[in-house]
């Protein structure tokens, strides 16, 4: 029997690193992040092992590298209907824009 992929609930979206004023890299600390987010939903408690944290790299146009990342968490009912926008503040400087 064939299982159907299960579609994760996005927590944090896409966030990477931005250049500060003085030309250095301020990257997003994802595991800071993280717990915060769980101590502000402790609904999820016991399920941290259903997180999952992905990473890739973009080239900001400024030319330099970042790595950017988010974070998913497989849905049930304790997460059901959540928005990240409403802990934007644990990650906002950090939020990625689009790129083309």
């Amino acid at each position: 029997m064939r299982t159907v992929p299960t579609k994760l609930v996005t927590i944090i979206p896409s966030i990477h690193g931005k250049l500060t004023r003085d030309r250095k890299m301020s990257e997003p600390d994802i595991y800071w992040i993280l717990e915060k987010w769980l101590e502000r939903h402790p609904e999820v408690e016991g399920r941290e092992r259903d997180i999952q944290i992905s990473r890739g790299r973009w080239t900001l146009p400024e030319g330099m590298r970042t790595e950017i990342i988010s974070a998913s968490i497989l849905p049930g009912d304790d997460i059901a209907g959540y928005d990240p926008a409403q802990d934007a503040d644990l990650y906002q400087y950090f939020l990625a824009e689009e790129q083309e």
